[in-house]
């Protein structure tokens, strides 16, 4: 769960988290690179669904508030305007890759979402539809999982390079802080209008009454682009030995100084650029395996193109070889190819840019039952 929500004046606030730190407090802090691509996916729709200081996002919220669509509404359902919304990362965990990270949110336990959606329902309630999503394996979390990669694919893999560099740069600059002058030091240079640090206190200046006793489990740091101005507190209500984290910007102007929103590029640039924009999203399609016909509709070509661009694939290694399948229509059998990306094909797609769903528009075909195979 997430202790804070958006501020905009601190000093209004009245009692804050304060954490205590004990000597084997202080030796167990963690610094941690990056919450992961699908934190900060969910981060960014919590920062348009509340008010806050538009600096330094002004420009980022201008070049994609018209780009949100229905198929994100399952995630922003989860988020109430003016809060922080349910806490996926915490349950998710730090996934380095989108990949993993879905595959980490459709892999929760229904219990443990719960949790995590009645702790935000009492603060801001939730929409009644938007329950279903705990139900691990059901529609509406298979929706959830799609919509948050539908929102990553606009909202945050444009900037992705430079966010994951700046990301880095404040890791590495946190690293040495505390290699160089210790916890105390690391502690005292986080030190903001959000956060005080009086030895061997820490406090928080976010909107919750609430103080965290560390109890020997240490604190980990985590840095993050849409965290926000102010920083923010999680714990893990599923389990009370999971060490906490305090998710902050990054110091200073190391924002600014990335250019951050600058020339973005669009999903799967680099490979398109290599390969041809068709030919790059023929590669994306077929990664889960496809037909030729679900190729041609999901990439909006032709059937004869479809399976030009298929065999151009193949002899250059990046397709498995065709096999021949037998499905079943109203008691009749049909023979088809079934295209599928080879381990090559696999590695170029997720290197310049993943997608757990192929772009373009769905069929609703479901797979079709392989029966007979032969080399192609």
């Amino acid at each position: 769960m997430s202790l804070a929500d958006f501020p905009r004046y601190p000093l209004l606030f009245g009692p804050s988290p304060v954490i205590h730190f004990t000597a084997e407090d202080l030796e167990r802090i963690q610094v941690r690179p990056t919450l992961g691509p699908l934190a900060e996916t969910v981060k960014t729709m919590s920062m348009l669904r509340c008010q806050q200081s538009r600096a330094p996002y002004g420009q980022w919220r201008s070049q994609v508030r018209d780009r949100l669509t229905p198929q994100m509404t399952p995630l922003s359902a989860l988020i109430p305007p003016g809060s922080k919304g349910v806490d996926l990362p915490m349950l998710t965990g730090t996934a380095s890759t989108m990949e993993k990270g879905v595959q980490a949110l459709l892999a929760v336990p229904r219990e443990q979402l719960l949790v995590e959606m009645e702790f935000t329902d009492r603060q801001h309630k939730l929409p009644a539809a938007v329950w279903e999503v705990a139900e691990d394996g059901g529609p509406a979390r298979l929706q959830l999982a799609a919509a948050v990669v539908a929102a990553h694919q606009v909202l945050v893999e444009p900037y992705w390079t430079r966010i994951h560099a700046c990301l880095h740069a404040e890791h590495v600059a946190r690293l040495r802080t505390l290699a160089a002058g210790g916890p105390d030091r690391l502690l005292a240079l986080l030190q903001s209008q959000w956060v005080r640090w009086r030895p061997p206190f820490l406090e928080v200046l976010v909107p919750v009454d609430y103080d965290m006793p560390l109890d020997g489990r240490g604190i980990a740091l985590m840095p993050s682009v849409f965290v926000g101005q102010a920083p923010s507190l999680h714990q893990n209500p599923n389990d009370p030995t999971a060490v906490p984290w305090l998710v902050l910007p990054p110091a200073g102007d190391r924002m600014e100084q990335r250019h951050l929103w600058n020339n973005p590029r669009p999903p799967g640039a680099a490979l398109a650029a290599l390969v041809g924009r068709n030919r790059a999203a023929v590669l994306r399609t077929i990664a889960d395996g496809c037909t030729t016909t679900e190729l041609a509709d999901r990439v909006g070509i032709s059937l004869a193109a479809a399976s030009q661009h298929a065999s151009v694939l193949r002899d250059a290694g990046l397709r498995v070889r065709k096999c021949y399948v037998l499905r079943s229509y109203a008691g009749r059998s049909k023979k088809g190819t079934w295209h599928r990306a080879g381990c090559a094909g696999r590695t170029i797609r997720r290197c310049s840019s993943w997608s757990a769903w192929p772009t373009g528009r769905s069929t609703g075909t479901r797979w079709p039952r392989t029966s007979r195979t032969s080399p192609g």
